[in-house]
């Protein structure tokens, strides 16, 4: 069975983008019937990979339509950013599975570009073509004999020769690669071009540009506020570069996640009530809403599809949600609050709690405070910095610095999207990693609950 099941979720994975979307609900349904024969809670509710029996396509929010139609249409770079974790590679890739895909973080020019293109198409830059001939010579001669014995005769000879020709030509593994993409076959997908240097996007950009033209379709995955690059290092894409934003998830969105994957075990959530908390506490991420309902299933001891069991929630939530945040971006949490380098003059400030700490402490504490939210303007953070301090409040220009050394060190420092950026002009505070808003309300190194 669970082959069966493995055949038919890769077959839908190479058909959904050219569903309707009558078709793929149909689909969908039909996978859930599948998966209740035998699912694992792993295989229903899953991270870092892409979703098949809890994948919610947000119809009201029009992604997938905005995606086929682009498909279809093409004549234009389609720019397609979104918050981290916040489903844009799940969409993708369940829209365009046979896309060729490559990851920005492995760009760094256009060269490498191109040899990506081909590793992933097989391409081979060195061509050889062999050809034999062959030729046949031959003569024959005939008498007779006016004997007593009247008779003939007859004599020939025969020669052949061969001659194998060998001819090679290498051409260059751009040209290869653009020869391939420019068939029109293939969809170039580059996720997280944000993170290709601007030197490299401007020969990126300039290598497709006239495939896009001939119909090749290319999507660009980034952060919201890097969703025009292609238009910033190349003046002439103005005009080409079609957006689509993926907007926040919201609770609703987040609870059909939970939906979805307990039906295929056969779990009841009586009145949906715990996964409308768990919705909660995902700070809009699909990603937080995975691992909080496969933890809720282990919890209850269900590893696999079960037969109409009820869900228990935990005795003790607090515990629950600090358990799943133990390494939930702790890193990240450390280098903030250590801050460009540890200095033992820095003046020490007392928390309400009765904490010690130095004003990257408080800052984070005051972060922490207000939910954390994932935009907190200046007023908003010093009244919540008023409202954890016992010592004290630091002026402004002294926070302000410290969250402009913590934005650097969030891009510099820490691996992935940075986790935190101080946006100066509009005195706000960007918390853009989900699972580091988590921490800082979970964490105990961030809440001071360390035992």
């Amino acid at each position: 069975m669970r082959s069966l099941i493995r055949c038919v979720l890769g077959w839908a994975g190479e058909t959904r983008g050219r569903l309707s979307v009558r078709g793929c609900r149909k689909l969908h349904f039909v996978l859930i019937l599948l998966t209740m024969a035998g699912s694992r809670v792993s295989d229903v509710f899953v991270v870092g990979r892409l979703p098949r029996v809890t994948y919610n396509p947000r119809d009201k929010r029009g992604f997938e339509a905005a995606v086929r139609a682009y498909l279809d249409d093409r004549g234009t770079v389609l720019s397609v950013s979104g918050a981290t974790k916040t489903g844009k590679t799940v969409l993708l890739r369940s829209m365009v599975p046979d896309a060729v895909w490559l990851s920005g973080g492995a760009l760094d020019s256009v060269g490498g570009m191109w040899e990506q293109v081909a590793d992933a198409l097989d391409l081979w830059a060195e061509h050889t073509t062999t050809s034999i001939s062959s030729e046949r010579q031959g003569s024959t001669s005939e008498g007779g004999l006016n004997l007593a014995v009247r008779g003939s005769y007859s004599r020939g000879s025969e020669s052949a020769s061969s001659r194998e020709e060998t001819l090679s030509r290498r051409s260059s593994i751009g040209a290869v690669a653009r020869r391939a993409l420019g068939r029109g076959l293939h969809v170039l997908v580059i996720d997280d071009f944000h993170y290709v240097n601007r030197e490299a996007q401007l020969a990126i950009v300039r290598g497709v540009k006239d495939l896009v033209f001939d119909g090749l379709g290319v999507i660009l995955a980034s952060v919201p506020h890097r969703a025009f690059d292609a238009v910033r290092v190349e003046k002439e894409m103005t005009g080409r570069v079609a957006h689509l934003r993926i907007t926040a998830w919201s609770d609703d969105e987040l609870v059909e996640i939970a939906r979805l994957g307990f039906e295929a075990l056969h779990l009841v959530d009586e009145g949906g009530q715990l996964a409308a908390r768990l919705a909660r506490e995902s700070f809009a991420s699909p990603h937080l809403m995975q691992e909080f309902c496969k933890r809720l299933c282990r919890e209850n001891g269900v590893d696999e599809a079960q037969q109409a069991v009820v869900l228990r929630a935990p005795t003790d939530w607090e515990a629950f949600f600090k358990e799943t945040a133990v390494d939930t971006s702790k890193t990240a949490f450390d280098m903030l609050r250590t801050g460009p380098r540890q200095r033992s003059d820095r003046i020490r400030r007392v928390l309400k709690d009765g904490r010690e700490t130095d004003i990257y402490g408080a800052v984070l504490a005051a972060i922490a405070h207000t939910g954390p939210k994932l935009e907190i303007g200046y007023e908003a953070l010093r009244a919540s910095l008023r409202d954890v301090l016992e010592s004290e409040l630091p002026q402004r220009h002294e926070v302000t610095r410290v969250l402009e050394q913590m934005t650097q060190i969030a891009r510099e420092k820490v691996e992935g999207e940075p986790v935190l950026e101080y946006d100066d002009e509009l005195s706000t505070v960007h918390i853009s990693d989900p699972y580091f808003a988590f921490f800082l309300r979970w964490g105990e190194a961030a809440t001071g609950r360390e035992e």
